[in-house]
């Protein structure tokens, strides 16, 4: 027998999937600037629908409103709390870089008094733990970082309207784009399947995060940490990162409070309030809501932050779950993927497809 001529070698497609594969990651991240607006506009857009769904789930909204009316209030309500979010980060970053600036730390100079009583050199002082990372950088970072977020945020808005607008023309085009009945009936269901997954991830983070940012402020205003709504907030979006997130929540306002207050009590008080807030969060309220929406490996968790967030910075690592959680339901829908979809899974099991 002849062997088979019209085979493609295996080397010859192992090298063509990589190609493949470095082209993907490199535009991903040459075009970070265009892609990632789309893909925040794309996560808005799922929120929203989520959001307008809920509204309907009640008999007396869904009788005074119906489907349109329903996502307008949605999109009304998200509006109207991203610019109170915007105007709350702004008051409270200048309150917190007011304090900062004054240089003054009674609970953390006390501290390093004490460290220096125990024979630790006195060249540690605040001047040179400031000298390794000036307050004015930190401060810097943060307004580059928000002024960013809000230049984008008229696109990103755009966006959202286009996608809001169109979704009347989605099931013509799909027509157009699958003239065969069974071939479009399967495409329509993956599509529903993906949107559902992410609508139901994405809502219920969300609702998970508000309570984390609430409790985090009334926890930081009881303890008389300034600008206690930025740290709420703060905590609201880390929460979208598992692990890091939680941690940064933590840390973060923790070593603010170092630099501002003067009692260790209280210093100590707050670190567990904020710590026990994030154990609750992330291993008992999530777990019991999310079920098996989160079904991804915790070493694929870890590898989807470092390489989103290498790719896109920050907000990839906002991103990166997300992402994660569509790719692996679409890769459950194609048999040929379905192995991807097992190994990115924490037990093996799939979504039901």
């Amino acid at each position: 027998m002849h062997p088979d001529r019209s085979r493609t070698p295996p080397l010859v497609t192992a090298a063509a999937w990589c190609l493949i594969l470095a082209g993907s990651l490199a535009l991903l991240h040459f075009g970070r600037d265009v892609l990632i607006p789309i893909a925040v506009a794309v996560l808005l857009w799922f929120l929203i629908n989520a959001l307008a769904n809920t509204l309907l789930n009640y008999p007396v909204l869904r009788s005074a409103l119906g489907p349109r009316s329903a996502r307008v209030v949605a999109v009304l309500t998200f509006l109207g709390v991203a610019i109170s979010a915007g105007q709350v980060i702004a008051d409270n970053l200048t309150r917190i870089a007011t304090d900062l600036n004054t240089g003054t730390s009674p609970l953390l100079g006390r501290l390093l008094g004490f460290a220096q009583r125990l024979g630790v050199p006195a060249e540690l002082s605040l001047d040179w733990i400031f000298g390794i990372y000036p307050l004015e950088r930190f401060l810097g970072n943060a307004v580059s970082l928000v002024r960013g977020l809000i230049s984008d945020a008229s696109l990103i808005f755009l966006y959202v309207m286009f996608l809001l607008l169109d979704e009347r023309f989605f099931e013509a085009k799909l027509k157009a784009l699958f003239p065969d009945e069974d071939r479009r009936s399967n495409v329509r269901e993956t599509i529903s399947r993906v949107s559902k997954e992410a609508r139901i991830y994405l809502w219920l983070m969300f609702l998970i995060s508000l309570g984390v940012g609430t409790v985090t402020f009334l926890v930081c205003t009881a303890f008389g940490v300034q600008g206690a709504a930025f740290w709420g907030f703060l905590a609201f979006g880390l929460n979208f990162i598992p692990t890091i997130g939680s941690i940064l929540a933590v840390v973060i306002p923790c070593l603010y409070a170092l630099l501002t207050f003067d009692n260790p009590v209280a210093l100590g008080g707050l670190i567990a309030c904020l710590a026990a807030t994030q154990f609750v969060a992330g291993e008992v309220v999530l777990p019991r809501l999310m079920g098996d929406h989160l079904n991804l490996s915790a070493f694929v968790v870890l590898l989807s932050l470092v390489v989103w967030g290498v790719l896109w910075g920050p907000v990839g690592m906002f991103l990166g779950i997300p992402i994660t959680v569509i790719a692996t339901v679409l890769c459950a829908r194609v048999d040929r993927l379905r192995p991807v979809a097992v190994l990115l899974s924490k037990d093996g099991r799939l979504p039901q497809v």
